[in-house]
């Protein structure tokens, strides 16, 4: 580890999100907020390293540019959620914690409702990222609200929940596997949006509910999990899409929002393809994958929507635990370039571990942490007092100075302007 930059240099096609292994700065303030919320995180039933070790905190950090006191409350307000809604750590978390890609997806196809093609994973780019699929151009918004065979619309609220909670868990295992920081890619579909019989979801107010409660999550509890959003197959009446849901990102969520053309255009194809490899991509998408189970080709509704109502009408089969792996000993070597290494024993949430670095496989093939070795698996980890917290804290990490951006308004005041471009462009379709 000769010097700082060929650490935390990222490609400039994540302009909005910084790879880079956490600085001193931000850990020293990460443990800060530990501390500040040591009675708090007492109280979780689960507190687990990818919810309040130091990883996971300075994904708060970051999305507040490095305000510390921003990041304070909105890791408060994370932390409130999670004692408030005692579900997401009784029912929904225990369901999915642990899972590899392959059984996560399973479990989520499982339960979402047929209507919108979504996965949560479809592999990982050849930097490590992690790749998400989204089909809102054949989402039917109206089967999705209404065609449900009495299973609650705000259940689906925890579906959502589960997605999160395995995501953040994954991404923080890889994280510590690659000793960098690892994010989502979404790529987002938009081929046949507002066709078919099909109406635009921003103008079904159910769909636009879920649609909002998505991004919100996003944006706070969840914060800093997305490097990029990808949007192809664009058709002009997502103006109309683009500026509702511009109103509701925040200012770096928009930063990271990347509008393509249709993938038969060479110029689209090719952006789209220098970020997400062939490998993992569909043949519509310019890949050479087949078949994705569930969105190419999208789901038959009418046919899968009987099963899928008796599943979840089944609150054994919803929120069955999943058998977790033992922990992995959280004895490791200190990560200080200075010094070398020296043992130590560590909260296994202490960016003091220094993880093996796994390349990921050249092949189609999707991989699992669980069958990985190397990976630093925990179920739950030991608070420690606050003095142990301070103790804890890297003297010299090698990862110095990540150039944080500067920080824009939360967000611009285009309400009236995107209105009015939302009406003309529905005129025009």
């Amino acid at each position: 580890l000769k010097t700082n930059s060929q650490l935390v240099a990222m490609p400039s096609k994540y302009g909005g999100v910084s790879t880079g292994w956490p600085t001193k700065t931000e850990l020293d303030a990460a443990h800060r907020i530990q501390q500040h919320f040591s009675a708090e995180i007492a109280r979780l039933k689960d507190p687990s390293r990818d919810v309040v070790g130091d990883l996971r905190i300075v994904r708060f950090i970051r999305a507040r540019h490095g305000n510390e006191q921003e990041a304070r409350e909105w890791y408060g307000d994370f932390l409130k959620v999670r004692i408030e809604k005692p579900e997401i750590e009784g029912k929904v978390r225990p369901s999915v914690v642990g899972m590899s890609p392959e059984e996560f997806q399973t479990w989520f196809s499982d339960r979402w409702h047929p209507a919108f093609p979504i996965t949560p994973y479809i592999g990982e780019t050849e930097d490590g990222q992690v790749a998400m699929l989204i089909r809102p151009g054949m989402l039917d918004a109206i089967e999705f609200t209404e065609n449900r065979g009495g299973v609650p619309l705000d259940d689906e609220e925890l579906v959502v929940l589960g997605m999160l909670e395995w995501t953040l868990w994954y991404l923080d295992e890889l994280s510590w596997q690659r000793h960098q920081m690892v994010y989502v890619i979404k790529i987002i579909d938009l081929n046949g949006l507002g066709s078919g019989g099909r109406k635009l979801p921003i103008f079904v107010p159910k769909m636009k509910q879920i649609i909002v409660g998505l991004l919100e999550a996003a944006q706070r509890p969840y914060c800093e999990h997305d490097a990029l959003f990808m949007a192809v197959n664009a058709p002009f009446i997502f103006r109309a899409v683009k500026s509702v849901l511009f109103l509701i990102l925040t200012a770096k969520q928009k930063g990271k929002f990347n509008v393509l053309g249709y993938v038969s255009d060479a110029g689209a194809r090719k952006s789209l393809l220098e970020v997400v490899p062939a490998r993992i991509l569909p043949n519509d998408l310019g890949g050479t994958r087949g078949e994705i189970p569930g969105v190419y080709p999208p789901r038959n509704v009418s046919a899968d929507l009987p099963s899928w109502i008796q599943r979840r009408q089944d609150a054994d089969f919803m929120w069955k635990p999943f058998k977790k792996l033992a922990p992995t000993p959280a004895t490791t070597a200190v990560s200080n370039p200075a010094t070398e290494s020296t043992a130590t024993t560590a909260p296994a949430r202490s960016v003091e571990q220094k993880p093996e670095h796994t390349p990921e496989p050249a092949t189609g093939e999707t991989t699992s942490v669980a069958a990985t070795p190397g990976v630093l698996f925990t179920d739950t980890v030991a608070v420690p007092d606050t003095a142990a917290v301070s103790a804890a804290a890297p003297q010299d990490l090698a990862l110095q100075g990540v150039a944080l951006p500067a920080e824009e308004d939360p967000l611009d005041d285009v309400q009236v302007e995107a209105e009015e471009s939302a009406k003309a462009c529905v005129c025009c379709g």
